[in-house]
Parts: structure tokens; sequence; C-alpha cells
């Protein structure tokens, strides 16, 4: 049927504008397109026309009865109030009249898209993420409102099923401008219609913005001490060989994931008959626990850049044949406390200081903790299943920890008569009362986590939704997880671990590093540090111009003399592209701030003296940043050179 039949308003007659819609949404999400083109006109809603001549539209709601999706009388006013209403309570209450400097909304519900032009019409340049699961109703917005540029500029995001894995992945490109702020935008008649999918949707942003805001507290917070860490594991990194080695060695055979979880008491007494025949792969919190009980993991995974960490390898005489698998990011105290086989993951940063000399090394995906690290190396090892073991993201039976771990003999001194280990493990639970909140256990029942373990098991689900493998929760307690299977770990073993393993399955036949390749990363390095140098140097002038610029806005002649200077100390910059890089990421606030004031200017519509103030304000902030970063660079540098001298022999 053509677009003309679409009900009975003269707007929705408008067949040019569902084409333009249409090809727009081709050319940014094409799956969904292909799906919207195929559905009959035949299927959409009837249209009626409102008093004020503009189509609204009748909807038949969960309870069976008639709903409009729109006012019946001037749907373009009540689109105007809504979003004036609502958005201004979003703002900031010190200055409810000011306008959003990053203005990025979920709108539950398209309707016929007249809030979303509407939000476009009242914010400069909004990121707009649509919750629509009517595919009928928005052929039909397609008919009425014209979204055309919105798509074209990559603006107005549709979300169309309320599915983790699939949410995470159409946000994760986007996620810097959700952090700058995401505001909810809700239609009056989501209420009533499709009720659950708005609620599901809300949900699942509201814990994927958590979630990725504790990512990137974490990135900004700990990123000097990351790239410090990085510089300083290069002997670690040069000397062995990285996972590439490991790609589907173990395709077939079953994993079992060891956490720290307080379960793990249940199991982990299994764990010794289980070694021959699985996979084991441990967080580093439970590894002497492990070797205690004489059940060496076949491998130990680290990532934890704070040295800290290192109490989990001090002290430990015989690592057995432990493996150990560490991001570059881990702290060094780590790497150079094992001893025994080390593989070292693939860093960009390591490449860049390194240049030529860089090995290639294999990678695996980003993870907020441990426990995920060795989920993704169980995935790369080609495990199937993949056995979880004292996963719980939770507190269950009111304990943080597991019996007997590393923290009760800190404790020690402070138990008696009135303070027991039962009373130290809640009041280490309800320390973060604040943060607690109750989610479903793996039996139904209520039980406590917080917003950190949370976040992490948002990861963790869409992490296992998406996963080939088959993923059993086999800790006995704890969290309920989506995407994994309840088993027990007894049951697990004898439906899957059945095989003994081979004894040569992670042999290795690789050479240490050659004195050629220590020769060649020191040179690298003795050459990054004369970049940084030079690099130094221009972004001093460039300050220095920066704030001659910043005097001489309003005069014109003056200023477009010394932007000149400017750009011909950019050109220099930008020649070398590398050593910009690696101070950027010691910079990682600077980066923040500067996209963070770059949405907020390229939004200006008239290039004013004020404009020009705030680019060089924001330019000024930047290269100081920046410049401390390089000062930071070469601090760091001469004792990453050291190193490599010393320790690769």
């Amino acid at each position: 049927m053509e677009p003309e039949a679409v009900g009975s308003a003269g707007a929705a007659q408008d067949v040019r504008c569902y084409l333009r819609n249409l090809a727009a949404l081709y050319a940014l999400d094409p799956e969904l397109a292909a799906r919207l083109d195929a559905l009959p006109f035949a299927q959409t809603p009837p249209l009626e026309v409102a008093r004020d001549s503009r189509p609204t539209v009748r909807l038949t709601a969960d309870d069976g009865k008639p709903v409009y999706a729109h006012s019946r009388y001037q749907p373009l006013d009540e689109a105007r109030t809504l979003v004036e209403t609502q958005a201004q309570r979003e703002e900031d209450a010190e200055d409810a009249s000011k306008d959003l400097e990053h203005p990025c909304f979920l709108v539950l519900g398209l309707g016929l898209g007249y809030h979303v032009a509407e939000l476009d019409r009242r914010f400069s340049r909004p990121l707009l993420l649509v919750a629509e699961d009517d595919l009928a109703l928005m052929k039909a917005a397609f008919c009425v409102t014209d979204l055309s540029e919105l798509l074209e500029q990559r603006r107005l995001t549709f979300l169309t099923v309320a599915d983790k894995s699939k949410l995470h992945a159409r946000l994760r490109p986007i996620v810097t401008y959700l952090m700058l702020g995401l505001r909810f935008i809700s239609l009056p008649h989501t209420a009533r219609y499709h009720a659950r999918f708005y609620a599901d949707v809300r949900a699942l942003m509201r814990d994927f913005v958590a979630f990725s805001r504790l990512q990137m507290v974490s990135l900004v917070r700990n990123a000097r001490i990351t790239c410090k860490n990085v510089a300083l594991n290069l002997p670690a990194y040069l000397a062995q060989p990285g996972v590439e080695v490991l790609e589907r060695r173990a395709a077939g055979w079953p994993a079992i994931l060891v956490a720290a979880g307080p379960s793990l008491a249940r199991n982990i007494g299994q764990l010794a008959a289980l070694r021959a025949h699985a996979v084991i792969i441990a967080v580093q919190t439970v590894l002497k626990p492990l070797l205690a009980l004489r059940v060496p993991p076949h491998f130990v995974v680290s990532l934890d850049y704070h040295e800290i960490s290192a109490q989990f390898f001090h002290g430990v005489e015989d690592f057995g044949d432990a493996i150990l698998v560490a991001e570059p990011k881990a702290t060094w105290h780590v790497l150079d406390l094992f001893r025994g086989r080390a593989h070292v993951l693939h860093a960009s940063l390591a490449d860049d200081l390194l240049d030529e000399a860089a090995p290639k090394r294999g990678t695996l995906r980003a993870g907020s903790t441990v426990a995920h690290l060795a989920f993704y190396l169980a995935e790369h090892l080609g495990c199937d299943p993949i056995i979880l073991v004292g996963q719980d993201l939770s507190f269950p039976d009111g304990l943080y920890y597991p019996p007997g771990m590393q923290i009760e003999r800190i404790w020690r001194p402070e138990l008696g008569r009135f303070q027991t280990i039962e009373m130290k493990q809640w009041e280490r639970i309800v320390r973060a009362r604040a943060s607690l909140h109750t989610v479903q256990d793996i039996h139904g029942h209520d039980i406590y986590t917080d917003d950190q373990l949370f976040t992490y098991a948002e990861q963790f689900q869409s992490d296992f939704l998406a996963s080939r493998a088959r993923v059993i929760h086999a800790s006995e307690g704890g969290m309920r997880l989506q995407g994994t299977t309840l088993m027990t770990l007894a049951d697990a073993a004898q439906q899957f671990c059945t095989r003994p393993l081979p004894a040569d399955l992670f042999a290795l036949s690789g050479l240490p590093a050659s004195p050629a390749a220590k020769e060649r990363a020191c040179a690298a390095l003795e050459k990054r540090l004369e970049e940084f140098q030079e690099t130094r140097r221009i972004a001093e002038q460039t300050l220095t111009l920066l704030g001659e610029l910043s005097q001489q806005v309003d005069r014109p002649a003056e200023f477009n003399r010394l932007v000149v200077r400017v750009d011909e100390l950019r050109t220099r910059m930008q020649r070398n592209e590398r050593t910009y890089r690696i101070v950027a990421q010691a910079a990682q606030l600077a980066e923040l701030r500067r996209v963070q004031a770059d949405r907020a200017i390229s939004d200006e519509e008239d290039e004013t003296s004020a404009t020009a103030r705030r680019r060089l304000k924001r330019d000024i902030e930047y290269v100081r940043d920046f410049i401390d970063g390089c000062e930071f660079w070469q601090q760091t540098l001469p004792q990453a050179l050291q190193r490599l001298r010393e320790r690769l022999g």
C-alpha cells in the first residue's frame, strides 16, 4: 500500500517525508530500515485529525482500552509543554533558565515524532535516544514528522528491544556523551501502552549509565598510574609471548573460573579432583588459598593497577605450574613477584613507546575486574562450557569475603568476645549502606548487593548473553545472572568434566627476548625521551601565545598575526602524532574536559568575541594539562629504561 493511504490527515500523506526518513535510516541502521520498509502500510495505526489540523493517533492500551499518543486538540502545543516541563525539571537548580550545555535525552515513546522534533528545536544539537518497539507506529511517524536531518547527523538512535547485550552494543560508541548528562523524557501514553517495554528500557539505561560512569571515573582517576605500570611492565611485555600463543589451545575443554565470592567456601574443596579434567582459571585474590590446598590453578589473572594487589603474591615460595596472564596496566610489583611463566596482554601504549621494537602481542577484551579477565581468557582459550565458582556479585549469608581469606588475618587483633568474624563481615557490608540495594539470588530470594558489584554484574550479563560458550553458574549462591544455566558444581563436573586434560595442553616453545630486542627497546625509549622534550617545548610556546591571543580578541589584525604563529606550532606538533598520543593517555581528564567544552562551544551558531574567549580558555586549560603530562613522562620513562636494562639481562 502506498503512504498516501495512511490515515486521513493531510500531513500523513506526505510520501516525500516518509522516503526522506527511510533513506536516512537506511544509512544509519539498515536492519531496522529494512524491517520498516517491509511492513505493509495497512498495518500502521489509522491517524485522526486534531483540532489544530495536525495528525494524532489512537492506540489500544495494555488493558484493552483506547489511549491517545498525543492530544486530540493541539498535539504540537502538548509536545512543547511536555518537553519544557520535563527538561526544565532536569536542569541545574541554581539556574533553571539556563539551557543544558550537553543535551542528551532518552525519549520513552516516539508517538508521531512531535516530541523528538521539539527537543531538536528546543535544544542545541541534542543527542536523542528513542525507545519504541511499535514499528507500525514508527512507520506512521515517518509519514508525519521529518526526522531525516537528525538521522543523517547521527543524533537520533532508535532502541526497539529491551535486550541488554544489544542495548550495550548500541550505546558504547556514544558513552562519553551519555556521561556528560542524560535526561529522560516520557510520553504520557507510555504509562499505559507497552508499559513493560518502556520500564525495562529505562532500567537498562540507568544500569548502563551507572556501569559506564564507574568505568570512566576509574579510567580518568587511574590514568597516570596505569601509564606508569605499562611503562614499568615493559620487561615482562618483551620477555615472553603474549596470549596469542594461547588462542583456542583448550578448545572444547571445560573451564572453571574461580572468583572470590563468599560462596567459594562451598566448592573450593572440590577443585583438587577437577584440576585434571578442567582448565582452572583463578582470580589473583584466591591464588594463595588454592595453593594452600595444593591446587595450583592453570592460570591466575591480574589487572589491578594498585600495588596492594602484590599482597596476593607476597610470600609464595612455589607457584607450581600456574601461568600468570596479566593486563599491562597491572601493578609492576605483581609481575616482579611472580616466579613462573607470564603472558602480558597487548597494549597500544606499549607499542607507541617501543615503536618498531614492539613485539606483536595478542589482546583480550577490556574488563572491569579480574573475574571479567578470567572469563575473556576462557573464551580466548576456546573453553566450553565455562563454569563459574565463587561468582556471587552480592553478599550471600551476610558475608563480604569467603571464610579464611587474608582479610581475616588483618582483623585478628580486633577480634574478641564482643567482635566476631561474622560481625566484621557484616560491618564491611553495611559500611556502604547508602549504595546497598536488593537483587534476586539464584534461589529467587532477596539479597544485598552494592552499586559497584551491580555494575560489574551488568557487564558480565552482557558478556554471557553474547558468548558462544555455555556459561554454567555453579557458585551455588549469589546473584542470579542472565545468560547462565544454574547447576551445582558436582552436577556440572559429572556432565562436563569427564576427560583428562592433555599433559602438554599449555606447553610453550617460545624463546625469551634476545639481547638485540633489548637494545632496540632501550633505543626506542631514549628516542621517546628526546621527543617528549621537544613536544614540551612546543606546548610551552603555544601556551604563551594562547595567553597573548586572549588579550587580543578585540584587535583582529594582531589576533590573526598570533594565530599564524599558533598554527605553525600546531603543524610541528602534528608531525609526531605518536608522542601526542602517549602524552594524551596520561592526561585523560584533560581529554574529557576538552570533549565537554567542544560540545558546548561547537553548538554556538555565531562566532563572537565571547565564543573566541571560551575557545581560548578551553585551549589554555588543555595545553597546561598537556604540559603536565609531558612532565609525567619525563619522570617515568627513565625509570622504565633502567628496568629494561636491569631485568632483561
